[in-house]
């Protein structure tokens, strides 16, 4: 039956939320997102594969050597892009979780035409909020991460213009997950990130997350041992 503007369509629209597997609607995003990844290169020997699918990363490797920064760029690989709530759980739920991956493997989830990198445009004056996860809390990881991507994507921040991305990195004794945004100097847009992603996190107010501009990890070639500027 039409409806009383003489538009059918309109009646037929059914969403993700009311059928899984026939919907017909998407909900749009307010920028479209890429989620790169990158993880150890894996031995021709080795029966593992490396993608970031259900196949996906390699689960017990032993730590890799820290690659050359150019090597890295090139091992960094754009999963998908998306710019849909149910494009974004197409995504989520193919990947492996970050508590089923090995050492050395990262995702990194950006702004369409923002690269992982300290370097890139959108990046180099800004810096990261880092959360250190222990390897005790590795299901708290899984919820971690997810909950910062949902809050990315949703434009939940005070200031979301401000937000370029969030990466999770796998590393041997500790995992980590990092918010990354455009302007270091600005304590004013950096703290009130700090305090909402530790919110989103929920974080008791004893843990302490901390922001490092990555122009010091620039310098130093390296994201580790930098001071902060700012703790939360």
């Amino acid at each position: 039956m039409n409806s009383p503007n003489g538009d059918a369509s309109a009646a037929a629209i059914t969403t993700v939320f009311e059928d899984p597997q026939n919907y017909n609607a998407k909900h749009p995003l307010q920028h479209r997102w890429t989620l790169w990844a990158d993880a150890p290169a894996v031995s021709a020997s080795s029966s593992t594969s490396s993608s970031p699918f259900s196949s996906a990363f390699p689960s017990a490797q032993p730590p890799p050597p820290k690659p050359a920064q150019h090597n890295w760029e090139a091992n960094v690989k754009p999963v998908i892009t998306f710019d849909t709530v149910e494009d974004l759980w197409g995504a989520v739920n193919n990947l492996k979780k970050g508590s089923e991956l090995g050492p050395g493997a990262n995702y990194h989830l950006f702004k369409e035409g923002v690269r992982p990198a300290w370097e890139d445009p959108a990046n180099i004056n800004g810096g990261k909020w880092v959360a250190v996860v222990p390897k005790t809390k590795r299901i708290e990881l899984d919820a971690m991460w997810l909950n910062t991507i949902l809050a990315v994507v949703g434009e939940t921040f005070p200031a979301s213009d401000e937000i370029c991305g969030v990466v999770m990195s796998i590393r041997v004794k500790q995992d980590r997950i990092s918010l990354w945004t455009k302007t270091a100097s600005s304590a004013e847009s950096a703290m009130a990130a700090g305090i909402h992603w530790k919110s989103i996190l929920a974080l008791p107010d004893h843990e302490r997350i901390g922001f490092q501009a990555h122009s010091d990890a620039l310098k130093k070639d390296s994201s580790y041992f930098n001071d902060d500027l700012y703790v939360v």
